[in-house]
């Protein structure tokens, strides 16, 4: 995700399931967003994780 464009872009709710714990975002920042924008982390969050786990696993093969 580009935090920057989302800021500039003004986006109001920003909704995502996944992140990355090793080099997203939050990492870099403690989890500051530079925008206004309402963020809803964590929708299906096991669900996404499992289907990003089996992507990269069947990627590196």
């Amino acid at each position: 995700m580009c935090a920057g464009a989302i800021a500039h872009a003004q986006v109001k709710t920003l909704v995502f399931s996944a992140s990355d714990p090793k080099r997203g975002y939050s990492v870099y920042t403690g989890g500051k967003f530079p925008s206004k924008a309402e963020i809803r982390k964590g929708i299906l969050a096991d669900e996404c994780a499992e289907l990003l786990k089996k992507f990269f696993t069947e990627r590196r093969k």
